[in-house]
């Protein structure tokens, strides 16, 4: 289920490094000179140096601490044995770089003296410090991992469609507060950034074009950095801030991307396919033991999917309170929290859709209307371990 589910919470490297393996090697065909072959760095732009890393598999797993009584999401990495299917099994370690160089010692990958370099192990700890490995956030930790040397966009992707439909209701956000921080002009911010009618003051609109721009991509200008001082807000903090605003954009963005499956799901969860088709056959301690699971999935997802409605639900009407009502105190209070309040809203919209994606895999989006006690109980069991964590909930 992990392995099909997608790429919120399994993060496979083997796709972008065959492509950029395929690219560096034609490249290298054109760099011949007068005193032979120059070869480049064959691993420039891969997101690791040791090859054997980029052929493994990222993903997010649910841990329980039995000393501390506490469930944590922990990193680790899967290594095919075929690389043709990976699901003929494989071996999986810990994304920790002492646990990874002892595997792939006794794999023969690597020899026993050797560590990893310094970019690979910066790039391990930036994917264990994520909660999922969605592309948002990945982005969103770039520089970071780029601290030696350049990683290649394919790692990134966020599709261009996708950009187009997040892009226009996050501007149309952005400018309203650039017109609310611009009082003593009685302009159309938006308008005249997309080119209205009226450009009188062509001098104006550029300015506003450009902190715009630069509110949308991130960056720590004058106008933004002012936009996050009329707020009370750190502006050593503005390019923090910004990111995570516009990231709770996206997940609103990703959630409404995703509703109708969720919902299709929600209500078979509800519904009498919920249970075992074989159910006559079963014993009633094995009835039992599914109607509690499902019970107890259902209250996970519930409370998983009230983190999603309840942190854009304050997003949204915090901002409507400052454009309708002039009450900037509610919107503060949300940008201030944006930074975690964005990586929550990411996990669990990220868990949401892994949950659902493995139930449509199941179901055949629910076409099957029931399905067999074996496939159910390791179902249940998925369910329970990926929306049993404790989500921050926004207040």
């Amino acid at each position: 289920m992990l392995l099909r589910s997608g790429r919120f919470l399994c993060f496979d490297c083997r796709g972008p490094y065959h492509d950029l393996k395929q690219r560096n090697a034609e490249e290298d065909d054109k760099t011949m000179v007068d005193d032979g072959f120059k070869r480049q760095s064959p691993s420039r732009g891969m997101l690791f140096d040791l090859s054997t890393l980029n052929l493994g598999i990222f993903f997010k797993e649910v841990s329980y601490s039995d000393e501390q009584d506490e469930v944590f999401v922990s990193t680790r990495v899967y290594f095919p044995y075929n690389d043709e299917d990976v699901g003929q099994g494989g071996e999986s370690t810990s994304a920790e770089p002492e646990t990874i160089i002892r595997v792939l010692a006794k794999r023969g990958a690597i020899k026993d003296t050797s560590a990893l370099s310094t970019h690979d192990q910066r790039v391990l700890e930036v994917l264990s410090q994520l909660p999922t490995f969605d592309p948002f956030l990945l982005l969103s930790q770039r520089r970071e991992m780029e601290g030696d040397r350049k990683i290649s966009a394919k790692y990134f992707d966020i599709t261009e469609d996708d950009w187009v439909m997040i892009r226009r209701p996050v501007m149309e956000k952005i400018s309203l507060l650039v017109s609310k921080a611009n009082r003593d002009h009685e302009v159309d911010v938006f308008e005249q950034y997309m080119g209205g009618e009226d450009e009188d003051d062509e001098t104006r609109r550029l300015m506003t074009s450009a902190v715009i721009d630069s509110i949308w991509r991130g960056e720590a200008t004058q106008g933004c950095r002012q936009l996050i001082r009329s707020f009370k807000l750190d502006e050593d903090k503005t390019t923090e801030i910004l990111f995570a605003w516009k990231g709770i954009n996206y997940y609103e963005f990703q959630y409404k991307k995703y509703q109708q499956q969720f919902y299709d799901f929600f209500k078979w969860l509800g519904g009498a396919g919920s249970m075992p088709k074989d159910h006559k056959t079963l014993q009633s301690s094995q009835i039992d033991r599914f109607e509690y699971r499902r019970e107890r999935a259902r209250k996970l997802i519930r409370a998983t999917h009230a983190t999603v409605m309840q942190i854009i639900a304050d997003y949204n009407s915090s901002f409507e309170r400052l454009v309708d009502e002039d009450s900037p105190r509610e919107f503060q209070l949300f940008l201030s929290n944006a930074p975690k309040n964005f990586l929550t809203v990411g996990l669990a919209i990220g868990v949401l859709a892994h949950t659902t994606t493995a139930w449509v895999q199941m179901t055949q989006s629910g076409k099957k209307p029931s399905v067999k006690s074996t496939e159910l109980e390791p179902f249940y069991d998925f369910i329970i371990a990926v929306n049993g964590q404790d989500f921050y909930v926004a207040r």
